[in-house]
């Protein structure tokens, strides 16, 4: 999570530099990871050609798209050590990401050994989130599903216990599929589903240390479908 928010400061910054200079690149380059590669290689507009630019593995109506629009370019001229820095912090980023989806994938695979009914029930990022914000696997399994519901969520509840306004339907486990995509009136009780189910098989990985024979996550999608399926 901090990595990610490195990251996306980062290409934030990095658009907007590189912007002043070549802003039309991204109305063409819309992801992310491919305009920072774009600008790792320290280029001008003036420097830019298909032949150039040839490394990136860009379709050919990109590559065009780009080489025309640095002659009617709205940008403004750049020095060359500000394009040696933007280069620099460009190729730091991409390293950045680099270590990001290798530390994804290895909580991936920790969570599935250490967690693995947790994983089953949140998915394996959401889950090593809770984990981590309850401080460990035990003390999340000794929570109430109440608490587990509202987990990264603690501001906005104390501010309701302070304002009297609604509390929270949840934390960390908006970012649940089931949750976020799901009508607004039917999260919290998506959320509170979810939440008992990860409070018993976060017992399970505690304390028996074993993965379940699929039941917990048949209930719950079963539950999940019922909720649906009612209507406002």
């Amino acid at each position: 999570d901090e990595l990610d928010k490195y990251v996306n400061i980062a290409i934030s910054k990095i658009k907007e530099w590189y912007g002043l200079h070549f802003p039309e690149l991204d109305n063409v380059i819309h992801d992310s990871s491919q305009f920072i590669r774009f600008t790792s290689l320290g280029l001008k507009r003036n420097d830019i050609h298909s032949k150039s630019i040839s490394i990136l593995d860009l379709s050919r109506k990109k590559t065009k798209q780009i080489t025309d629009s640095t002659f009617d370019s709205k940008g403004g001229d750049i020095r060359d050590e500000d394009i040696k820095i933007i280069s620099t912090i460009s190729e730091v980023t991409l390293n950045e990401i680099k270590v990001r989806d290798h530390l994804e994938r290895y909580v991936k695979k920790e969570m599935n050994v250490l967690a693995p009914n947790v994983s089953s029930m949140a998915g394996e990022n959401i889950g090593a989130r809770l984990i981590a914000k309850a401080g460990s696997l035990e003390k999340l399994a000794r929570l109430p599903s109440s608490t587990i519901q509202i987990l990264g969520a603690e501001k906005a509840l104390f501010r309701a216990l302070k304002t009297g306004s609604k509390p929270p339907k949840h934390g960390i486990l908006f970012q649940h599929d089931d949750v976020h995509t799901s009508p607004k009136w039917q999260r919290g009780k998506i959320a509170r589903s979810l939440a008992n189910k990860i409070a018993i098989a976060a017992r399970i990985d505690a304390y028996r240390g074993t993965k379940d024979d699929g039941l917990i996550e048949a209930s719950l999608k079963t539950r999940i479908d019922e909720i649906k399926k009612l209507k406002k």
